[in-house]
């Protein structure tokens, strides 16, 4: 879905030709099983402000082949000052069947903590002495790729996200409700309860635990799917009157920030600043490093690399690790 800025005669009739643009994302489309949705209404879905420009349709939605019968709507009543009328479509999708596999490292887990040292190990192992030029630092950067990339595929695990997935259930409850579903015991079915609850109290007080001493975010706490009252607003004034408009919104904004764009300037008052010797890049030290990385959330997402900052902390824990990534890190800046 988007605006594709392509007029073809396959979805605009207001024009006669076809263009090799269009013929071009057709076949892309086609490449990737996706077929055109046609609107229920065929209506422009761009409108021109410019005098003389006829509207147009540039803005197209491509379905899965499943959905090649499914019609999408032109809203023009939501269109309101902008130039493009928004697209909807309803798509039927059952929430028992949205199932997608990740690989993960369960947090604090024996796994976790095996990948941390052979990470360490690896990088330990590296060369961080001989970096004399752009393409000793580039085969650096991919030895340490490489070392990550080992370390996760050997420790991550991969699992199966459902609408019943939970993020308290560990490794004791997989083993206990296998049991039970073994023997069908009744005090095996206790003792899968039993376990059951334990994990959740552990994890819900480590939670409230970092919560409220680590990362002291309380509103990670409250729901951010209600709707909230905003807050009370005061227009934007400009030369004492309000901006009520679109018009006056930018005449407001253009005025403001081009208001000495005909004013001549004297550059001839930068010949009294004095000219400084250049010095040299102080490289980055330790401390600097660690006071940087101390600052950073433990709670952020990984890269596609899979480090997050929690990791980068723990593994540069190690003092060789520390001076590897910082000796790293001022050859970036030196070379």
């Amino acid at each position: 879905m988007g605006d594709f800025n392509i007029r073809d005669a396959e979805w605009d009739p207001s024009v006669s030709s076809h263009p090799t643009a269009g013929q071009a994302l057709m076949d892309l489309a086609d490449s990737l099983g996706l077929v055109r949705s046609l609107p229920e209404l065929p209506v422009p879905t761009h409108y021109s402000n410019t005098d003389g420009h006829a509207n147009s349709v540039i803005d197209l939605i491509f379905l899965g082949m499943s959905c090649a019968q499914v019609l999408h709507y032109i809203e023009l009543d939501l269109r309101q000052p902008l130039d493009h009328a928004p697209l909807l479509v309803d798509l039927s999708i059952s929430p028992e069947n949205i199932r997608f596999s990740r690989m993960v490292l369960k947090r604090n887990s024996d796994k976790e903590n095996d990948f941390f040292s052979s990470v360490t190990l690896g990088l330990c192992a590296l060369n961080f002495s001989r970096l004399d030029s752009v393409d000793d630092l580039d085969l650096l950067s991919k030895a340490i790729s490489r070392v990550i990339s080992n370390a996760w595929d050997a420790n991550a695990r991969n699992i199966t996200v459902t609408t019943q997935s939970k993020e308290w259930w560990n490794d004791k409850c997989r083993d206990a409700l296998a049991t039970y579903r073994h023997t069908g015991a009744r005090e095996d079915w206790c003792l899968f309860r039993s376990t059951t609850r334990s994990a959740k109290r552990s994890f819900f007080d480590d939670k409230i635990a970092e919560i409220a001493s680590t990362n002291k975010r309380p509103w990670d706490l409250m729901s951010w799917v209600k709707q909230r009252k905003l807050p009370a607003v005061e227009a934007i004034r400009y030369q004492g009157l309000s901006c009520n408009s679109l018009p006056d919104l930018w005449h407001a904004l253009h005025s403001s920030y081009n208001a000495t764009a005909n004013r001549l300037v004297q550059l001839s008052i930068l010949d009294d600043v004095p000219c400084l010797a250049p010095r040299p890049w102080v490289s980055f030290s330790m401390l600097e490093m660690s006071e940087a990385l101390k600052a950073c959330s433990n709670v952020s997402a990984p890269g596609p690399n899979h480090i997050t900052w929690r990791y980068l902390k723990s593994i540069l824990a190690d003092g060789i690790c520390a001076s590897g990534i910082l000796s790293l890190t001022n050859s970036c800046i030196t070379l």
